[in-house]
């Protein structure tokens, strides 16, 4: 090899060897479609967050059904009529999630949020193989462990369960209340609350009028619950009743304590799902995002109902003013 060849080669070697590695998805564009229930939360800003950190561009369109099954109808019928136009759908709760998946039938990617139980929904398969062209994050929590916690501090004897009879999520977690139920042997006490506000003030009513009635109350992560949060956590504060929610929103709004995931981080986990399928990985092989969960407790709360800080000192607790 002559002199200028090796100089050549030498110089062709070291600009590869300057060259960034990078995944070879960095800077693609994406159109994604957010399916929402209740509008934007902050798993969607943590999924937007986290497609910027990983160098997309990404166009989103935004469907807002605003709890409203007719809307959320329309907006199915539209996004399957022009799927080819997004790379992803991206749809939050149980839901809209199920709902999705029985109209979208893998025409188009599925990224589902904060359902707590995607199998028992109906919306995966256990087997990833059978799973279809969808993948996403569980906001579960451990309901064993939160129980055994809560009567080990109050050892209450009956609970009040307040659900949605017509949402999938709420009976899975009804289903899994009496379970525990038998195990602890408690009483499950429901408080039927469809998405109707009337309903909804009328059972909270009951408990403020005879707060006896049940030894603690708890609340599941049901969007219609959830939207109410503020409601919930003021009567059930003024009726000084223990109360147990398993979403951020129901603690900072006045409930007791619970176990809670960040929605941010879910959100920033299916971003990581997509640069996954992106570099090459079969969406429906990547494996449900779970995210990490704390104890809260409402200390405003907690201080009305003579509940002492020092009470949970053996545990890592997080404190919502």
């Amino acid at each position: 090899m002559n002199g200028n060849l090796l100089k050549l080669s030498v110089l062709v070697f070291l600009l590869i060897a300057l060259i960034p590695l990078s995944s070879p998805a960095a800077g693609k564009d994406l159109k994604i479609a957010l399916l929402l229930w209740r509008g934007e939360t902050m798993a969607e800003k943590g999924f937007k967050d986290g497609l910027e950190a990983f160098g997309y561009t990404t166009e989103f369109v935004t469907f807002n059904a605003d709890q409203d099954v007719t809307k959320l109808g329309n907006f199915l019928s539209s996004i399957a009529s022009q799927s080819d136009e997004f790379d992803y759908v991206y749809t939050f709760g149980t839901t809209i999630s199920r709902r999705a998946q029985l109209v979208l039938n893998n025409k188009v990617p599925q990224l589902f949020n904060i359902v707590t139980d995607p199998v028992g929904a109906g919306i995966i398969e256990k087997a990833t193989a059978e799973r279809g062209n969808i993948g996403g994050a569980s906001d579960a929590v451990p309901l064993s462990r939160l129980f055994k916690i809560t009567i080990d501090f109050f050892g209450f004897q009956k609970i009040g369960l307040f659900f949605n009879p017509r949402e999938k999520n709420s009976l899975l977690i009804r289903k899994e209340i009496q379970a525990l139920a038998k195990t602890h042997r408690f009483e499950v006490v429901d408080f039927r609350s469809p998405p109707a506000a009337q309903i909804l003030k009328e059972n909270l009513q009951k408990l403020i009028d005879n707060p006896k009635m049940v030894d603690a109350v708890y609340l599941p992560a049901d969007s219609f619950l959830v939207s109410n949060a503020a409601l919930i956590g003021r009567q059930l504060r003024s009726a000084k009743i223990v109360s147990i929610g398993s979403v951020r929103n129901f603690i900072e709004a006045g409930v007791l304590m619970g176990f809670a995931v960040d929605y941010y981080e879910l959100g920033k986990a299916v971003a990581a799902i997509v640069d996954r399928n992106q570099r090459g990985e079969e969406l429906q092989q990547i494996p449900v995002a779970r995210g990490d969960f704390s104890l809260m407790i409402n200390q405003t709360t907690s201080e009305l109902l003579g509940i002492k800080k020092t009470e949970f000192e053996s545990m890592t607790i997080e404190i919502i003013p």
